[in-house]
């Protein structure tokens, strides 16, 4: 959902000659899909008892869409539908927790730190730019 959503925006919005998406929507649209990438990675890493960090990944990149949406939501943008992946990469999450018996509070302090982090970032960028 995560890079076809990203594609998208980006191929219709990048088709009038001389516009530039670089760099707040690319950096936004970039991070989007690197955060859909890093929550697969999460899941397919999850069931292998080599990884123990591999369950970090899934709660890190839902914290970070969870911020985007966070941010999509005051400035009434397209941004504010990243809830449903980040809603899909929490219920594996928490199933994922639940089935290796983990503690989910701490993965939740991952969650809310990656949120504010990307909210921090962007809102940041925002200002700068």
């Amino acid at each position: 959902m995560c890079i076809g959503g990203e594609a998208s925006i980006w191929i219709s919005q990048a088709s009038p000659p001389g516009f530039s998406l670089w760099p707040m929507p690319a950096f936004l649209l970039s991070e989007i899909a690197l955060l859909g990438v890093v929550g697969f990675l999460g899941i397919a890493l999850e069931p292998q008892q080599l990884s123990t960090r591999g369950g970090l990944l899934v709660w890190i990149a839902c914290g970070g869409l969870v911020g985007l949406s966070v941010l999509g939501a005051i400035g009434f943008s397209v941004i504010v539908f990243l809830a449903a992946p980040a809603l899909a990469f929490f219920g594996a999450a928490i199933l994922a927790d639940i089935r290796r018996k983990r503690k989910m509070l701490p993965d939740l302090g991952v969650l809310v730190v990656s949120g504010i982090a990307n909210f921090g970032l962007f809102y940041l960028i925002a200002f700068l730019k």
